[in-house]
């Protein structure tokens, strides 16, 4: 545990920190930051990449962060500061206390495709088309990591996977799950030269009631845009169109709960057929 103390909000690493508060800064160093004991300690546990915790002297670091510190195989800078110093480092009208700076994710798409497309036939991905509300894409992940999925893909105008409402909305789920940002054409095109299935999810004419698909082999599910749907671009590579029925007088779904539907669908489906 350090010893060091900060009490001033002015001082260069918390102005640092709190650069990592915005995208461009996030994008800038290549960090992200994360608030709260419980996504601290999932980001130790996991493997992540800790380079600093800031806790508040004032409340001490909880028991089970300390153990999964205690745990961790690499060096990480720990400081404790005053609360105006983490007030000024969370995003929340409640401060939680404690943060860490984390380095993003280096897994690589090329890499892990190539490890795990040819070798794994029950393969399923989730591709994500400009999804805007953070709230939802960590809905999304938190769900698909849940059902069990592979990967899933982030497309190119899609909110920032490591926003801090995202990361809250996960509960600790991106740091277990691989989460890839790509151009989902090239995703797409790739996936279906390797023998994979593309399902786009749409409320098209053409399209069939998700409980019809066969989600055996390698698929991929496509959810678009809260507002727009699927770009026209993923929709002419579909190889099957396919939406939920909506029975009451709502529209459509909230993306989240599309995307839940979609992958617990598909999972019961394998078990049916393995049973």
């Amino acid at each position: 545990m350090g010893h060091e103390v900060i009490t001033s909000v002015q001082n260069p690493l918390v102005k640092r920190l709190h650069q990592l508060l915005e995208r461009k800064g996030r994008e800038a160093q290549g960090r992200f930051l994360v608030e709260g004991a419980h996504l601290v300690e999932e980001a130790l546990k996991s493997g992540a990449e800790v380079l600093t915790i800031l806790y508040d002297s004032e409340r001490n670091m909880d028991a089970a962060t300390r153990r999964a510190l205690g745990s961790y195989p690499l060096d990480v800078q720990v400081i404790a500061a005053s609360s105006a110093v983490l007030a000024k480092l969370s995003e929340t009208k409640s401060p939680q206390g404690i943060v860490a700076e984390v380095k993003k994710s280096k897994a690589d798409w090329n890499e892990w495709i190539e490890q795990k497309a040819d070798g794994q036939e029950g393969m399923l991905l989730l591709l994500l088309d400009e999804i805007q509300d953070p709230g939802n894409l960590g809905t999304i992940l938190r769900t698909a990591e849940a059902a069990g999925v592979d990967a899933v893909v982030l497309g190119k105008g899609s909110v920032d996977l490591y926003n801090g409402k995202v990361m809250r909305s996960t509960m600790g789920a991106l740091f277990r799950l691989p989460v890839f940002s790509r151009a989902l054409s090239e995703v797409a095109d790739e996936w279906k030269a390797r023998g994979g299935q593309l399902l786009v999810s749409t409320l098209h004419e053409q399209s069939v009631s998700y409980d019809e698909v066969c989600y055996g082999h390698k698929t991929a599910i496509v959810i678009g845009n809260e507002g727009r749907g699927v770009s026209a671009a993923m929709m002419e590579r579909a190889d099957q169109l396919v939406h939920i029925p909506i029975y009451g007088q709502a529209e459509s779904l909230n993306a989240a709960v599309a995307a839940g539907i979609f992958v617990f669908e598909a999972q019961r489906k394998r078990k049916d057929r393995l049973s």
